[in-house]
């Protein structure tokens, strides 16, 4: 039977349906390239967010936000008002300082939850001890089992107006953190924890991820980095979804080039790189409404 990870999110076929895939593959001086196009529904030619806010507070927040073992243990109490609680609690981690930050490294969660088939494996959000202070280094640490052979992804998330200086930006904090990864793996190793973890597979997946370990000299085969961009493209949305999809594919070529452009710039390995794009209309409009709907206070 072939090695695979236990994915967290339960609501993935519905995810789907709010987040949804434009199927549409890139090439870059004649080679495939990584990526992925989620779009949302739009209305009046405005990217529309309720339902995404809706299954967020349904199904996402509190899977973002704490590790696996810690929902169970709160949800194994036997009361009604558990998950409520679990739900508030996981709003009291985020700030409407660090909300947009927050919102980005959500999105990225949920999509390599739901389109790379690969569980988070660290919570660092759940580390925080002051709501107000951002994570650092990766934005997500997810991994799975690729054709037997374990792949770890580092991901980086921004919520950006300027898709360029966005790409800009995660290009550079790629190559960094990538750089930085012994900082990393002291945190998994410290704070591993993924659905139905039994013991032996946790103690594999730390040998192979252990950079300190002379036999795991092709460690850096194992890291990838995917990168979620959340941009602001008014002039995508229409009211009917075929010239929507047809001016999202457009927009997504010069993206496309623009950040494995830079990339290549940086000396990143565009092997390992998967670019998720997701267009919005009005940042603004999205964050607020995130913090508003969530009930976040301060």
């Amino acid at each position: 039977m072939a090695k695979r990870l236990m994915t967290q999110l339960e609501n993935a076929q519905g995810i789907r349906k709010v987040l949804r895939e434009l199927d549409v593959n890139f090439e870059r001086d004649g080679k495939p390239v990584q990526t992925l196009l989620v779009y949302l529904p739009c209305t009046d030619g405005v990217c529309e967010h309720s339902a995404l806010f809706d299954v967020i507070e349904q199904s996402i927040l509190t899977r973002f936000v704490f590790s696996c073992t810690e929902i169970e243990k709160k949800l194994s109490i036997k009361s009604d008002k558990a998950p409520e609680e679990l739900f508030k609690k996981a709003v009291r981690k985020i700030s409407k300082h660090t909300a947009k930050g927050e919102l980005g490294e959500l999105l990225l969660f949920t999509l390599l939850e739901v389109y790379f088939d690969a569980p988070k494996i660290l919570s660092k959000i759940s580390l925080k001890t002051s709501r107000r202070v951002a994570v650092f280094g990766a934005d997500a640490v997810h991994a799975q089992y690729i054709d037997g052979e374990l792949r770890l992804y580092l991901g980086e998330s921004k919520l950006h107006k300027s898709f360029s200086n966005a790409a800009t930006s995660a290009s550079k904090s790629i190559s960094n953190f990538m750089d930085k990864y012994s900082d990393e793996f002291d945190l998994i190793d410290s704070y591993i924890d993924f659905p139905e973890m039994e013991d032996d597979v946790r103690d594999e997946l730390v040998n192979l991820l252990d950079p300190f370990l002379e036999e795991n000299e092709n460690l850096p085969e194992i890291l990838h980095a995917p990168c979620f961009i959340g941009f602001v493209e008014p002039n995508v949305f229409s009211e009917d979804e075929a010239i929507y999809r047809e001016q999202y594919v457009e927009i997504a070529k010069s993206h496309v080039e623009d950040f494995y452009s830079k990339m290549t710039t940086q000396e990143n390995d565009v092997d390992k790189t998967a670019l998720i794009l997701l267009p919005f209309s009005s940042l603004d409009d999205l964050v607020e409404g995130f913090i508003s709907h969530m009930g976040v206070e301060k």
